[in-house]
C-alpha cells in the first residue's frame, strides 16, 4: 500500500513539473499521460469494454485490424477519408504508436502490468478515437486541444485518467488566475493599441465546458465502423455524420488564437529594444496577425 501511494504521488509530482514547464509538445509529457491512462484507467477501461460489447459493431470491431494499421498500409484516393487519415498519421507529432509506446512505459513502472488480447485491442481502439478527434476537429496538440478532446472524449468515454488530467488543469488555471491575473492583464493594457487580447484564465473552464456539451451531441465515435468509410470522400463523411466543425469549435479556435498572441509577446520581451522596434513594426503590417518569432 505504502509503495503505491509513493508511485501515485511521484506521478503527480512529475505532472506537476511538466505543467511548470509550460512545454505543452514535449514527449516526456505524451509519455507521462500515456502512464497516466495506463496506470488509472484499468478498471475504467473494463467498465467501458462492457459497455462497448453490447454495441451491434462490437463483434465486427474485435475481427477487424487495428484502424490505423489497416489507413497506415492502405492505398486510397485523394480527398478520401483513407488517404486524409494517412497523411494525418504520417505526421511526425501522429507517428508514435500509443498502444505499445504506453505498455513499454507503464511496464517499466509497474511490471506486473498485463492486458488480455481483447483489452489490447481496445486500448488500440481508444487511442484511434483520441487521434480521430483531434483529425476531425482540427484540434491541435497543444494544452488547449489536448484539454478539448479529453473533455470531449468524456461526454461519452469518462476515465478516471481523464478526471485528474482535468482535475490538474483547473488546479492550474486556479493557481494562474490567482498569481498571473496582474501580469496578463498589465499586458492588456501595455499592447492594446496593436492588439486586443481576449483571453482570461477563466477561458479555459469555458473550453472544458463547450468541449463537454459538444461531445454529448455527437455520437461515440468508437462505435462508429471506420473501415467501412475510408474510401469515401471526408466531406461526405463529415456531412453524413452532421458535424459542424466550424461552428462547434469556435471557441476553441479563437482561444487558440488568443494564446498566440500572449506567447508572441512574452517572446517578445526577450528580445532587445532594436529588435523589438522591427518585431512590431512587421506585426503592424501583417494587420496585427502573430507570426513566430525566430531564435
Amino acid at each position: 500500500m505504502f509503495k503505491k501511494i509513493k508511485y501515485e504521488a511521484d506521478l503527480v509530482k512529475r505532472w506537476f513539473a511538466a505543467v511548470e514547464k509550460n512545454d505543452s509538445n514535449n514527449e516526456g509529457e505524451i509519455d507521462l499521460v500515456l502512464e497516466l491512462m495506463y496506470y488509472f484507467d484499468t478498471k475504467s477501461n473494463k467498465k467501458l469494454l462492457n459497455k462497448f460489447e453490447k454495441l451491434p459493431y462490437s463483434k465486427t470491431f474485435f475481427e477487424q485490424e487495428r484502424l490505423r494499421d489497416v489507413v497506415l498500409k492502405g492505398s486510397y484516393l485523394k480527398g478520401s477519408l483513407g488517404r486524409e487519415l494517412q497523411e494525418f498519421w504520417n505526421q511526425p507529432t501522429y507517428s508514435k504508436d500509443l498502444v505499445e509506446d504506453g505498455l513499454k512505459i507503464i511496464k517499466e513502472r509497474k511490471n506486473d502490468f498485463t492486458l488480455t488480447k481483447k483489452e489490447k485491442r481496445f486500448w488500440g481502439g481508444i487511442f484511434d478515437e483520441h487521434d480521430l478527434i483531434h483529425f476531425l476537429f482540427k484540434l491541435d496538440t497543444t494544452t488547449l486541444g489536448e484539454i478539448t478532446n479529453v473533455s470531449f472524449t468524456s461526454a461519452k468515454s469518462s476515465r478516471k485518467s481523464f478526471f485528474l488530467i482535468i482535475f490538474f488543469c483547473i488546479l492550474g488555471s486556479l493557481h494562474k488566475l490567482f498569481t498571473d491575473t496582474f501580469n496578463l492583464e498589465t499586458l492588456k493594457k501595455k499592447v492594446k493599441e496593436v492588439h486586443t487580447i481576449e483571453f482570461s484564465h477563466f477561458s479555459i473552464f469555458r473550453l472544458m465546458w463547450k468541449g463537454y456539451i459538444i461531445g454529448k451531441r455527437y455520437p461515440w465515435l468508437l462505435s462508429i465502423n471506420w473501415h467501412e468509410l475510408l474510401d469515401e470522400p471526408l466531406d461526405k463523411v463529415k456531412n453524413d455524420l452532421k458535424m459542424e466543425i466550424d461552428n462547434d469549435f469556435k471557441l476553441y479556435y479563437k482561444i487558440e488564437e488568443e494564446v498566440k498572441k500572449i506567447h508572441w509577446w512574452v517572446e517578445y520581451g526577450k528580445r532587445t529594444a532594436f529588435q523589438q522596434q522591427i518585431l512590431v513594426g512587421r506585426l503592424v503590417r501583417n494587420n496585427g496577425i502573430p507570426f513566430k518569432i525566430l531564435p
